[in-house]
């Protein structure tokens, strides 16, 4: 690829050190053109100073930004155009990035570098000032090596340098100039290059240095506000709208690989990807030990089969399917997971316009329902992840997905088809795990409990919650779930008074949940205290449901269950109209639920109904 560098120079302070960054650090064969805007003596005569064969154009009058590109594009002879303004500096590797990102990413119309004091996307941020070209050196290797091959598709792209494929370029007509001197003119040809297509793209292990550079009118020290209105104006009546604001909005179809992790699967995997083998353009099976016909199931849909030898890590396996995918986006499942019809065209309507700027789209994940369908259990997920953003697994086992920036929230289900059948191999998991010494995370000792108390170890379950509620670090959901699930195996020991102080300390991290409430008055119900169960099921009835999206909710316990143990309650007080009304009020959310018919037919006998 022949590369023409075409360099503004505009103010003779820095033109010198750019052209030296150049030539230190461009790599290979280049052409060189430097347009001379304003016909600066002085920038003629250090030109003519350089004897490695610059062409150079010379405006007499100052043409800017636009106008000057456009003049030094009409020269140049490469297949690569690389626009550059004097107050950049070039680093070592800086060209070779570019062109790596063109190269591996073929819808690429431009690429720019990150830099220092830039806006947008582009912008990194440097902890020490950069004085020195082996400050930058340094810096600039850094990028490489932390960032290497790294790209992220954005909608932006700033022309303080700018590399553009010469065919692209011709084919977009060169900038537009009717927006003079400077501004605007880079989102013009961006929001173009979108319109016809073309992909746009950062290349991360690019650095370059941003100097602030000398004001072109001195005497006027609001040239550049009142230029950058007048500029935004003409944007707007070409366009029709703010085109800075539909960059950063802007919504495209996008492509997904989806990546999976499974073994002997055989009773569910065909449902799940028959539910999402339409919505997807790759499938990734990552097979971890099967001995049944789970391979032989997922070849039907996709000959992206792998095998990958199980080391009693699930975050090893995931990361390793995530490293095969290909596409924009990575959606991962489970074999017991499905997306419904209504749920599948919501899909289809999220990938057809999601807005750049999305890093992972969170989901509803519905982990039960009742025999009408109405949701019992449900928590989020990130389901959707960008893939160029690199998220790790994290965690041997209930492995959680390390997500950060632009979370979008979708109205959007993932249904949880059964309970998932690696229980057994989940306990043995961790209590091989522990049996090495190995320090269990916050997160490690909470799940460690739910799977004990899963399998009916209560003792070791409740000691596991203990272990985790005296850590400083554990999230507060958990904290919640493990304050009722060693209440619920207290109460399996016998042990009810312990039962209860165990619900009653969820009340530390959070204002009291229903879920909390209907332990306690089941607890009451069970040493026959009625009217101290009334009181915590009443609350139940009355408590606001938290609207955080993270919460973890059993919506059962929210609407019909409290009504429902009230009625028994009032009933065994005696109190058969207030049992009969509750009763009622339970059947307005599920009316052909089997207490709630059964407590009908006995209150109809009683003369109620």
């Amino acid at each position: 690829m022949k590369t023409s560098i075409i360099l503004l120079a505009q103010h003779i302070s820095m033109v010198k050190q750019c052209l030296a960054s150049i030539r230190r650090s461009t790599a290979g064969t280049y052409e060189l053109i430097v347009i001379n805007d304003g016909g600066s003596d002085e920038i003629d005569r250090l030109l003519s100073m350089d004897k490695k064969g610059i062409v150079t154009l010379t405006s007499q009058e100052r043409i800017g930004v636009a106008a000057g590109y456009n003049l030094g594009a009409a020269q140049a002879k490469g297949d690569l155009l690389v626009f550059l303004r004097d107050h950049m500096t070039l680093s070592k590797g800086w060209l070779k990035s570019l062109t790596s990102c063109l190269k591996h990413c073929p819808d690429a119309a431009m690429v720019g570098p990150v830099s220092n004091g830039v806006s947008g996307v582009q912008h990194v941020s440097i902890p020490v000032p950069i004085n020195s070209i082996e400050q930058l050196s340094v810096i600039a290797r850094a990028f490489i090596a932390e960032h290497a091959g790294q790209t992220q598709r954005v909608t932006r792209l700033l022309s303080q340098m700018l590399a553009v494929r010469k065919s692209a370029y011709d084919k977009l007509g060169g900038f537009d100039e009717r927006f003079g001197l400077e501004s605007f003119e880079d989102d013009d040809f961006c929001y173009r290059a979108m319109q016809a297509g073309y992909g746009l793209y950062i290349a991360k292990d690019c650095f370059v240095r941003y100097l602030q550079p000398p004001d072109l009118f001195p005497d006027d020290a609001y040239w550049y506000g009142k230029l950058l209105h007048a500029n935004k104006a003409k944007a707007a009546e070409k366009w029709g709208l703010d085109i800075s604001q539909a960059l950063l909005r802007w919504k495209n179809k996008i492509t997904v690989s989806l990546c999976m992790i499974v073994k002997n699967e055989e009773q569910t995997l065909d449902r799940c990807l028959s539910s999402v083998s339409d919505l997807v353009d790759e499938i990734i099976i990552v097979d971890t030990g099967s001995d049944d016909q789970t391979k032989q199931i997922a070849r039907k849909y996709t000959d992206r089969v792998f095998e990958f030898v199980w080391v009693n890590d699930f975050s090893k396996a995931r990361n390793y399917a995530f490293s095969q995918a290909t596409q924009e986006y990575i959606l991962w499942l489970d074999a017991d997971d499905v997306i419904l019809p209504t749920d599948a065209e919501k899909f289809k309507e999220l990938l057809a316009g999601l807005e750049w700027t999305v890093d992972s789209v969170s989901m509803n994940y519905i982990l039960a329902r009742d025999e009408y369908g109405n949701v019992m259990t449900s928590l989020r997920r990130n389901r959707l992840v960008k893939r160029e953003k690199r998220f790790q697994w994290i965690g041997f086992v209930h492995e959680y997905l390390q997500v950060a920036g632009n979370i979008h929230y979708a109205d959007i289900n993932i249904t949880h088809d059964r309970m998932h059948g690696n229980s057994d191999r989940n306990l043995h998991i961790y209590e091989n795990h522990e049996a090495t010494g190995e320090l269990f995370s916050s997160r490690d000792l909470f799940y460690y409990g739910n799977e004990l108390a899963d399998h009916r170890l209560w003792e070791r379950a409740m000691e596991k919650y203990d272990q985790f509620l005296q850590r400083p670090d554990g999230w507060v959901e958990d904290r919640i779930r493990a304050c009722g699930r060693a209440a619920d195996c207290a109460a399996e020991l016998g042990c009810i008074n312990e039962a209860k102080a165990k619900a009653l300390q969820s009340f530390v991290y959070a204002l009291p949940r229903a879920e909390i409430c209907c332990r306690l008055g089941h607890l009451h119900i069970k040493e026959e205290k009625f009217e101290d169960a009334i009181f915590w099921y009443k609350l139940a009835t009355e408590l606001k449901k938290p609207t955080d999206s993270f919460a973890i909710l059993q919506h059962s316990n929210w609407t019909w269950v409290p009504h429902l143990q009230l009625c028994v309650c009032y009933d065994r007080l005696g109190q058969r109209e207030l049992a009969f009304r509750h009763n009622e009020i339970a059947a307005g959310f599920v009316p052909n639920e089997p207490s709630v018919v059964g407590n009908r037919a006995y209150f109809k006998g009683l003369g109620l109904a």
